[in-house]
């Protein structure tokens, strides 16, 4: 601040040098003396008016910083708890991706002798991108949706009556809603926006003009103005309210009559009309009742289904290993046909470590098939999680896994895919799928289809992240050292389209899992088939309802 304010000084005081050499005669007379006093009050007043600036920037630097410093004290007293946070994890990255870039603004508007600058000198440093912050975005959208949470406790930090962290800004709210609005969802875009305005009418009338950074009443104008041509004429007139508030001067600024341009349905590749069209029949798949039975099921608004053969059990088995007799197996049986079983307390803490320390290093981000019949995969929405793949000659552990898998289940572990162990964070999820290929041309002949998937829990789940099966009507939580079992085809290995299932969203915690898929050429006496087909009860479910 002093280098500018003595910049300014100087270059005043040229000025007024340069008009006493024009008039040399100020001393002679109180008129001239008069007119130098004038000079220095304009130069003291302007001066005091920067550094009155100055002070109200640094005071509302130290006040977020503050808060930034109360967010870290709260990561310190354990790291892993605040990262499984939805809210903590969007506010982290709003931070890195858009709030910091304004307090380096700021501070530089300060005073220039304060070298803060991120890109040159924090260029070590990881910071998101912005899909990373629509990421964080789409996840608390998701478990919002999925769960039915109150946006307001959300915004409160509280996710499903339980409170985890600090609330959230009304800025951390607009910024969400305008996310949401560039990313066309509208429905969203409306509550978070009204959540926001509600926030910002709490604070204090002497704070609401100081809390407003000109970005963000530059950003709630354009999103008002949007949203009034899109015809949503209530939430757009409560926001350009809110812009008037704190700029009243902007009202010049409002020529609602221009429509807004709109891009050209003709630009763009043939790629980005596959992506769109895919784009649509997800939208499409989310609003049918497969969908919402599949949302039901994740929070347990589950009714009981039809009676089974015989009543469901917890019991001890001796599976297919002498050895079993005397150590038995615990398991439970979720359904029976399909058979669906989960096997507790296989792996051991101290296993699930190892495991999880091999598969760090080699985590990337999960894909799917971008369409039937194609070998080429890409990101997707409908999936999101970070896996590793090992191989089991890798570790004595991951032949153990095998080992022990073979004794519950009597399958042959000749034919398995490679261990694929998988990270889901907070909001990560799988939406409703079958392990099976319908496709051939994506398994080795010799090595049959996926006849059945055995789910290795790494990791509890505090909240969220069950492993539902929306046509079977019911959801396993995960737990530590548990394996969750079931066959993917029938005995005549006919695809079972009532093997549906999916990764509900990880609403509070990280799951971890580990993915054993076993192939069908070498069970013949392992599973034999019956005298006849038994496909014809799961036909049915292969279409979306």
């Amino acid at each position: 601040m002093r280098a500018s304010g003595v910049r300014l000084l100087a270059v005043m005081l040229l000025a007024s040098v340069s008009h006493l050499g024009q008039a040399s005669d100020y001393f002679s007379s109180i008129t001239g003396l008069e007119q130098l006093l004038h000079t220095e009050h304009t130069l003291m007043s302007d001066l005091n008016a920067q550094l009155a600036q100055a002070r109200t920037i640094l005071k509302q630097l130290e006040k977020e910083l503050a808060a930034i410093e109360v967010e870290h004290a709260l990561a310190a007293r354990g790291t892993e708890n605040y990262l499984t946070n939805p809210i903590n994890i969007y506010r982290l990255m709003k931070r890195l991706h858009n709030d910091w870039s304004q307090l380096e603004s700021r501070a530089q508007q300060m005073s220039s002798q304060i070298h803060f600058n991120i890109t040159q000198q924090h260029y070590e440093l990881n910071f998101p991108s912005q899909e990373d912050v629509d990421g964080a975005a789409l996840a608390l959208v998701r478990l919002q949706s999925t769960y039915k949470l109150d946006v307001a406790q959300v915004a409160a930090g509280i996710l499903n009556g339980i409170k985890y962290g600090t609330d959230m800004s009304w800025q951390d709210c607009f910024v969400l809603g305008q996310q949401l609005f560039e990313m066309e969802d509208y429905n969203n875009t409306k509550v978070w926006l009204r959540e926001s305005m509600e926030r910002l009418r709490r604070h204090q009338p002497g704070q609401q003009s100081s809390a407003a950074e000109p970005a963000i009443v530059n950003s709630m104008e354009t999103v008002a103005k949007s949203l009034f041509q899109m015809g949503d004429f209530d939430t757009a007139y409560e926001l350009s309210q809110r812009v008037l508030e704190l700029d009243p001067s902007r009202i010049r600024n409002w020529h609602l009559g221009d429509k807004a341009a709109k891009p050209s349905s003709n630009q763009g590749d043939e790629s980005d009309e596959d992506a769109a069209a895919q784009l649509q029949q997800t939208d499409a798949y989310k609003l049918t009742q497969e969908f919402e039975q599949y949302e039901k099921v994740c929070r347990g608004e589950v009714i009981a289904s039809p009676a089974q053969q015989r009543p469901l059990r917890c019991r001890y088995t001796h599976g297919h290993h002498a050895y079993r007799v005397l150590a038995p197996l615990k398991l439970e049986e979720h359904h029976l046909d399909p058979l669906v079983v989960t096997f507790h307390d296989m792996l051991s803490t101290q296993k699930i470590a190892e495991l999880r320390q091999m598969a760090v290093p080699h985590m990337k981000r999960s894909t799917v098939n971008q369409m039937r019949g194609s070998s080429h995969r890409m990101k997707s929405a409908f999936r999101v999680s970070k896996n590793a793949w090992l191989a089991y000659n890798t570790h004595p552990t991951m032949g153990r896994m095998l080992r022990d898998l073979h004794d519950a289940t009597g399958l042959d572990m000749t034919y398995c895919e490679q261990l694929q162990v998988a990270n889901y964070g907070v909001g990560g999820h799988y939406e409703p799928h079958w392990d099976f290929f319908r496709d051939t041309r994506h398994y080795p002949a010799e090595e049959g289809n996926r006849i059945a998937t055995a789910i290795f829990y790494l990791s509890d789940v505090e909240q969220g992240g069950a492993t539902a099966f929306p046509f079977l009507n019911f959801a396993v939580r995960p737990q530590l050292g548990n394996i969750l079992f079931w066959y993917n085809l029938h005995r005549s290995l006919d695809m079972d389209f009532r093997t549906k299932h999916a990764g509900c969203p990880v609403l509070k915690g990280s799951k971890w899992i580990g993915n054993v898929w076993i192939h069908s050429a070498t069970q013949t006496f392992a599973r034999p088939c019956d005298v006849y087909r038994d496909n014809e009860i799961s036909e049915d479910y292969q279409i979306i309802k």
